[in-house]
This record gives C-alpha cells, sequence and structure tokens, in this order.
C-alpha cells in the first residue's frame, strides 16, 4: 500500500472515530437549530470553521465540531452565522479565537499524528 493510500485510510478512520466521540458527547440533537435529529441518517457531525479551509489539526479538533442535523449543515451550509453565535455561548470568546488561530496551521499530518488523534478519540470514547 503506497504512503497516500494509507493516509487516505487513516484519515477515514480518524473522521469515523471523532465524529462518533461527537455525536456521542452532544447527542441527537442540533448543535445550530436545537432540533431533536430522530433520523440517523439526518444525523452529521458539522464544522464550525468549514473542513475545507482547516488543517488537518482544526478539521479534527474537537471543539471545532459539534452534533448536526442534515438541513443545517448541508442545506444551510452549516448556518454560519448561529453556529458562531452557539459557539460562543458554549465556549465564549476566548475558546473561538483560538479555534480562529488554528487556520493558521495548514501542517499536513503524517501517519503517526493520524494513528496518535485516533487512539486519543478511542481514549476519549472508553472513559
Amino acid at each position: 500500500m503506497t504512503k497516500q493510500k494509507r493516509l487516505k485510510k487513516l484519515k477515514k478512520e480518524l473522521w469515523k472515530v471523532c465524529s462518533s466521540y461527537v455525536k456521542n458527547r452532544d447527542g441527537p440533537k442540533c448543535f445550530v437549530c436545537g432540533k431533536e435529529i430522530k433520523n440517523r441518517k439526518s444525523w452529521h457531525c458539522g464544522h464550525f470553521l468549514p473542513s475545507k479551509i482547516c488543517g488537518d489539526e482544526l478539521r479534527f479538533y474537537e471543539k471545532n465540531l459539534a452534533s448536526c442535523c442534515y438541513f443545517c449543515n448541508i442545506n444551510l451550509g452549516g448556518y454560519g452565522a448561529m453556529f458562531y453565535r452557539k459557539m460562543l455561548e458554549k465556549y465564549g470568546q476566548e475558546e473561538v479565537d483560538k479555534i480562529f488561530k488554528m487556520l493558521e496551521d495548514k501542517r499536513k499530518w503524517t501517519e503517526q499524528d493520524y494513528i496518535d488523534k485516533i487512539n486519543y478519540y478511542k481514549d476519549l470514547q472508553n472513559k
């Protein structure tokens, strides 16, 4: 298996354990609109700052992630303004500023970085 394929596989595995952790942490309630999520297919793990603009560190940072319904995450593109407001309520301005600062970190992760983060989320789930 090539290095690129191994990284892709690790990234996919990390997203699985990371999003599972966030969903278990938040429960089936949309962080953005507050509605209960009754259909598991419409239960997403959404990013406060979109994954397309994040480096690996921020893409998998648990405070940049929250349970979201399909409508808010997909149809409304994450509903950034409301997501921001809810982030301020939950974490405060200092943490939100920290998340924005993390946008500057665009370092590509190594295989070991992915493995370490996978183990981090597995450990959190087992607590």
